[in-house]
């Protein structure tokens, strides 16, 4: 009896779960939008050319300051980090180097990420020749903290500079956010390399050289936003109407961080059921929104970063707007609580995410040309991506856990599709409170 009554509690769960499998797969057929976030930045073919060239010049450089390329014969742990570095910056410039015919072919894209490998292997190259110096005494930490400090202050003129020319704040908060990452980039090699070279890291292993490494990289990279700053605003002056945004990107930050907090006030967080408490998925929400999120556009907006601040605020301001549709479902963590029962199937997933596609559907072939929009899907596809794996990860465990434990699993899944459904209906709100055009955002 006892072995009947296991195997048919075994085969009613492989019954049940059976219609959940089916429910998934058909859930991963259903096809997202794909799209990219806009770039503006366009480095050219020579800039390219320029870049490849002085990685070139520096790997040579370390060549004749380590003749028969005596750094790979030095095994002693202080050489170990730069040999490696070295090793890289060979191999980039041997893969692109091959590609130097086809530079004209490349997307911006493209260009961004081929400039952003040869100005990281710059730096390998560097450290190899900063060690040689430093050790035969033809270089000193005091030159490198002396570049460091240099460095610093042209970092902070071209902030100062910035021009934030556009023809609307959708265009200035995408063309003018990509550049503020690249200068936050430098920004944070300047302070690597600084935090080092005053004997702050571990120096057993993290000697000078690799601060001047930074410091290469950071002085290319600076350069790098000087050449797309100025092509920047050549191609906003295009339009007759663009002009500065400065001012305007300063009014959306403050407008959006005070309507954030009004929303955010407004939402119940807590779900009472009898004597009970529990928290709402609201709340869930809001503590995944803080450790992701929630302090990124006030750290940006601190470095006077103001584009990419805003840019970020905006999709801060985005999941408050959500919240509220939240505040009535549990949440499927519960700190103080037990965490209540779920009747979620894999049915109830599939048609959340079909729904999901369809938003995100919807509001591409609506706003779709508008770059701040395009931008915010292409963060909700982002989020599609890692529900897939999601859905993997459900059918890879179909018959593991409890009845709970799986319908929890399936719960979350639901309501994460449901986010993202509620994110790309709310995103025209979000923006109309950038712009200042809704009051009641």
């Amino acid at each position: 009896m006892a072995v009947v009554g296991l195997g048919g509690y075994s085969q009613r769960r492989r019954l049940r779960r059976w219609s959940d499998r089916d429910a998934l797969h058909e859930a991963q057929e259903i096809d997202y939008p794909i799209v990219s976030s806009p770039t503006y930045l366009r480095p050219t073919e020579g800039h390219l050319t320029d870049a490849l060239d002085k990685l070139a010049q520096r790997v040579d450089a370390a060549r004749e300051r380590w003749p028969d390329e005596e750094i790979e014969a030095d095994d002693r742990e202080i050489i170990a980090n730069s040999r490696k570095q070295f090793e890289r910056a060979k191999a980039t410039l041997e893969d692109i180097e091959g590609q130097r015919g086809s530079f004209g072919g490349l997307s911006a894209a493209e260009r961004l990420d081929v400039l952003g490998d040869l100005r990281s292997a710059l730096g390998g190259a560097e450290q190899a020749v900063a060690l040689a110096d430093l050790q035969r005494g033809n270089r000193e930490r005091d030159d490198i903290i002396a570049t460091l400090g240099a460095l610093r202050d042209e970092y902070e003129s071209v902030i100062e500079d910035l021009p934030y020319v556009a023809p609307n704040l959708s265009w200035v908060v995408i063309a003018y956010g990509e550049l503020d990452e690249w200068l936050d980039n430098v920004r944070g090699s300047i302070r690597t390399g600084e935090h080092h070279v005053h004997d702050e890291g571990n120096t057993d292993i993290v000697e000078p050289q690799y601060s001047a490494a930074q410091a290469a990289s950071a002085r290319a990279r600076l350069a790098d936003v000087v050449r797309l700053r100025d092509s920047l605003e050549e191609t906003a002056r295009e339009d007759t109407t663009a002009n500065s945004f400065e001012q305007e990107l300063d009014d959306a930050y403050e407008r959006l961080n005070e309507r954030t907090d009004t929303v955010t006030e407004q939402v119940d967080f807590d779900i009472e059921d009898g004597a009970d408490e529990m928290d709402s998925y609201a709340y869930e929400i809001s503590i995944q929104q803080h450790a992701g999120i929630y302090g990124r556009p006030d750290d940006a907006y601190e470095k006077e970063l103001l584009a990419l601040a805003v840019r970020q605020k905006v999709e801060h301001h985005a999941y408050a707007l959500i919240l509220s549709e939240f505040e009535d479902i549990p949440a499927t963590h519960q700190p103080t609580a037990s965490i209540p029962e779920f009747d979620t199937t894999g049915a109830d997933v599939r048609d959340a995410k079909d729904r999901a596609s369809a938003a995100l559907d919807n509001r591409l072939r609506t706003d779709g040309d508008d770059p701040l929009v395009r931008h915010l899907c292409a963060t909700l596809v982002e989020r599609f991506d890692q529900q897939e794996h999601r859905l993997d990860r459900h059918l890879n465990a179909i018959n593991d856990g409890s009845a709970n434990e799986w319908t929890v699993e399936l719960e979350r899944t639901r309501l994460r599709y449901r986010e993202i459904e509620e994110l790309a209906t709310t995103i025209p709100d979000a923006i109309a409170t950038a712009i200042g055009s809704n009051d009641h955002a």
